[in-house]
């Protein structure tokens, strides 16, 4: 099954369509750039909960890094 048989309708005009070398790159300079760019699209909040809620802890999604989703993942789970 590919990607965009899973994928939101927002998906396909986010800034990152295209980009998955990038977002999901263990280089943190490539990171980093990835980051900036989730910083200007109007999709983030979109993207970072759509990773949270099919367990997407690796790559860039929503502007977060894999480790901090994770975190954030953790800390959800433990609030309720």
């Amino acid at each position: 099954m590919g990607m965009s048989n899973f994928c939101p309708g927002w998906f396909s005009k986010a800034p990152c369509v295209g980009l998955d070398r990038l977002f999901l790159s263990s280089n943190t300079a490539r990171r980093r750039v990835a980051v900036a760019i989730c910083s200007e699209c109007k999709f983030r909040d979109d993207c970072r909960d759509f990773a949270l809620s099919n367990n997407i802890l690796i790559g860039v999604w929503g502007g977060l890094t894999g480790p901090e989703l994770q975190r954030l993942s953790e800390s959800c789970v433990s609030s309720v």
